[in-house]
């Protein structure tokens, strides 16, 4: 996982656990610190998803996440 990427899925993971929030509102709070837009991050989210899904990193950053998280 390139290191743009796992920051990205961990700035959720780190958000998440801060605020409790519910995806979407995750998703703009990460898209507000990074300066992006929500439409940005969720494209990044979902292309990270198709690439690492099933590799160890990924899923031990993922089980941070709750399970209806859709990543």
């Amino acid at each position: 996982m390139e290191d743009a990427e796992k920051e990205l899925i961990e700035g959720m993971a780190n958000c998440y656990n801060t605020c409790h929030g519910d995806f979407k509102n995750t998703v703009r709070m990460v898209a507000r610190a990074r300066g992006l837009s929500e439409s940005e991050v969720l494209s990044m989210l979902d292309k990270i998803k198709a690439t690492y899904e099933n590799s160890k990193e990924y899923a031990a950053i993922k089980s941070r996440l709750p399970a209806d998280f859709p990543l």
